[in-house]
């Protein structure tokens, strides 16, 4: 049975990495940082899976990515990650433990829902942080100048992308308990 579930684990794991790799591709140039449907997909992944099997697609999407033309704007990681942006893409293995854990504390739907939507704002902090410092020293713009090009704009799409993630989220992960697919938040070897 262990390695039914760890077979699942990784088919979930390739599938969520496929996801980020389709949605950061989606992508509309609206000035130096394009709007982009990764940091969705980002949350996602780490509303559905556990915390070990979202964070190992997070980080196969990176490596893929340093490689193919998968990143927003059909950039690679030798040209996003060290350049002002990549503080953007980087900055998502910082968001996946930080909304499983928070939004790990939930319980029944409702609870899950906001607890993955506090979980899912509390990582777009963080990404904007990494994001918002690494585009001010690359681009050589204040901190003010930095915001307001990389933050306001995006700050009302990035919530409804939280609320649509914990809504989507907790109801594929729901489904696939269901289906005997076993997709916890916690693993019994967390």
């Amino acid at each position: 049975m262990k390695s039914h579930a760890r077979l699942v684990r990784l088919v979930l794991c390739a599938l969520f990495a496929a996801v980020l790799c389709i949605c950061s591709s989606l992508s509309i140039p609206i000035g130096p940082i394009p709007f982009s449907m990764g940091i969705f997909a980002v949350m996602l992944c780490a509303v559905v899976l556990d915390w070990k099997s979202a964070l190992s697609s997070v980080f196969v999407y990176l490596v893929l990515g340093l490689f193919l033309p998968i990143f927003s704007g059909g950039k690679t990681g030798v040209a996003a990650i060290p350049g002002p942006t990549g503080g953007y893409i980087w900055s998502y293995l910082l968001m996946v433990p930080i909304i499983a854990w928070i939004g790990g504390m939930g319980r029944k739907p409702i609870g899950e829902v906001i607890a993955s939507v506090l979980g899912c704002v509390a990582a777009i902090l963080v990404c904007y942080l990494c994001g918002t410092v690494q585009y001010s020293l690359f681009a050589g713009v204040g901190l003010k100048k930095a915001l307001a090009v990389c933050v306001i704009p995006f700050a009302p799409y990035d919530l409804l992308k939280a609320i649509l993630a914990s809504l989507l989220g907790v109801t594929l992960r729901r489904i696939l308990n269901r289906m005997g697919l076993q997709v916890e938040r916690r693993t019994e070897d967390d």
